[in-house]
């Protein structure tokens, strides 16, 4: 039987060394930066491939390795296998060696009776890199998770904290506080940024327009603590005069809010509202959501995020290498990108004619 991953396409809208204010990039965009991150992970144990203390001011943050990293020569793709360490009994939890070398070790299944090797439960996090045309994917099995926030963070972390890039500097400040920057020979000061977001289809689409005309309501579900003191968002709070505080069930600590504005968005303004809302690993069960409320109903904006799904038939034991993914992404992979080059074409059309 097939096992299925579940692609989420993103857009990379900052991947470099940028000044204070500006957008010019100055150095280490998408190429650049994983490839320093595949040098700085080459050889080294899993345990010592989290580029941040998780025992200090990040105690908070999921621990995050590095489990694999491969660049294809050919597409000058990466496929970047991330180990989000989790304690959580919900799936099952895999066990990778600490002390094995990146892209090394076998993976274990969790059981009460494991005595082997010291390894860290949790479980791989898959992303294919595509830095010519500035978009990642993030793919989905049933033993695997995303985290996009998580990745973002993972990428910052190597290049400000780990890697050895030419023009990172260490400073310590007055307060002995270390302070991470980048200078060039002019003495120029740059600071590093990755961010990204969930890529939707092209403003040309029929289906965009076909629902723009049909728009409104806008939707908004969230869901808030329920404590003595009122701890909605302001958003709701301009209700009050007109909807009283009424309390929830009985020892109920979380309370469903939604609420639903007339709106008659464009294509432009729907497009932008799924690009900052709809989330890669949404359950259809989770209340957390916007949509767009028509007559015929109500369209979640996740509906309209750009995805595909890969259908892998010998999937290999374990675990997926970078190198075992780029084999399977290799026999679609023109099917796979084609969307992107569509949507890049589109903009860049667009940005020609002044659209």
């Amino acid at each position: 039987m097939p096992d299925t991953g579940h692609m989420n396409f993103f857009n990379v809208d900052q991947c470099g060394l940028y000044k204070v204010g500006k957008e010019d990039i100055n150095g280490c965009g998408l190429n650049e930066t994983f490839d320093l991150i595949k040098e700085w992970v080459d050889g080294r144990p899993l345990a010592l491939t989290i580029p941040w203390d998780s025992t200090a001011e990040n105690r908070n943050k999921p621990k995050c390795y590095c489990k694999d990293i491969y660049k294809d020569t050919n597409t000058g793709d990466f496929f970047l296998v991330l180990w989000k360490s989790d304690t959580d009994s919900a799936g099952t939890l895999l066990g990778a060696q600490e002390d094995s070398a990146t892209g090394k070790g076998e993976v274990v299944k969790y059981t009460n009776q494991y005595r082997g090797k010291k390894v860290v439960w949790g479980r791989p996090c898959y992303y294919w890199i595509i830095p010519r045309h500035n978009s990642i994917i993030s793919i989905k099995f049933d033993h695997s998770v995303c985290d996009a926030q998580l990745f973002e963070d993972y990428v910052r972390a190597c290049i400000n904290n780990r890697v050895k890039h030419k023009d990172r500097k260490k400073e310590y400040t007055e307060n002995g506080y270390v302070r991470i920057s980048h200078k060039d020979e002019k003495g120029n000061m740059f600071m590093y940024r990755f961010n990204m977001s969930l890529k939707s289809m092209e403003t040309s689409n029929s289906e965009l327009q076909k629902l723009a005309n049909s728009v409104t309501h806008i939707v908004r579900r969230e869901t808030i603590l329920v404590d003595t003191k009122d701890e909605r968002e302001e958003w709701v709070k301009i209700f009050s005069d007109f909807i009283p505080l009424i309390p929830p069930k009985p020892k109920a600590k979380k309370r469903r809010v939604e609420v639903k504005a007339e709106a008659k968005p464009n294509v432009k303004q729907i497009k932008d509202i799924i690009e900052k809302n709809a989330i890669e690993n949404r359950k259809s069960s989770d209340w957390d959501n916007v949509g767009f409320a028509t007559d015929s109903g109500i369209t979640w904006v996740d509906r309209y995020r750009l995805k595909d799904t890969i259908a892998v038939v010998n999937k290999p034991e374990g675990i997926f290498t970078g190198e075992s993914l780029c084999k399977e992404i290799e026999k679609n992979r023109e099917r796979y990108i084609f969307p992107i080059c569509r949507a890049n074409r589109i903009e860049a059309e667009k940005s020609s004619t002044g659209g």
